[in-house]
């Protein structure tokens, strides 16, 4: 009788992991009003930072805390660049199939902790944090990860010194990661 409860809880047991991950940034971009007059280029950048995981019977969640770079660069009449350091809080619920595939999406939140710009009068600011929204997929084999997730934004950002245009700024990230 022992031995079948503990069988019977030991899949009702939360396991928790804990973990670091860097990787590859692509940032895309979806500008609008007169910002469209200018060609902005999407370029690639890094990120780095931890991820947790919580999972039980398939079924989890997985915070992280990343850090990313970003780095685009503006032509035609105004050529400079603009740098976009940001800290990326997704929660994400997941779900495991086949015991080492998850399927993750949910909310991420979005501060920007430093933007520059090297175009005169640009001025490159969130008025607030943004929320938006990531889905992706985790390959993990033994203690290593490796994922692919696609950020979108549901907020939107003022580029300032333009016009009173608007920007929404979208990522793909793809990443290897260590679970200790």
């Amino acid at each position: 009788m022992l031995c079948l409860y503990t069988q019977a809880s030991a899949g009702v047991v939360p396991k928790f992991r804990l973990g670091v991950k860097a990787g590859m940034d692509y940032q895309a971009n979806d500008f609008s009003d007169r910002l469209k007059d200018l060609e902005f280029d999407s370029n690639s950048g890094w990120f780095a930072g931890v991820q947790a995981d919580i999972s039980w019977l398939g079924f989890g969640i997985h915070p992280e805390v990343i850090f990313s770079h970003n780095k685009f660069g503006v032509s035609e009449s105004a050529a400079g660049d603009i740098k976009l350091n940001k800290l990326d809080i997704p929660v994400l619920l997941q779900y495991t199939i086949l015991n080492c595939i998850s399927l993750q999406a949910g909310p991420t939140f979005c501060v920007m902790t430093d933007t520059a710009s090297s175009i005169s009068n640009v001025d490159w600011t969130l008025e607030r944090p943004t929320v938006g929204y990531a889905a992706g997929v985790e390959l993990r084999i033994w203690k290593l990860s490796v994922s692919g997730r696609y950020n979108g934004s549901f907020s939107r950002s003022k580029v300032l010194g333009f016009s009173t245009g608007k920007n929404k700024a979208d990522n793909f990230q793809l990443g290897v990661g260590f679970y200790f």
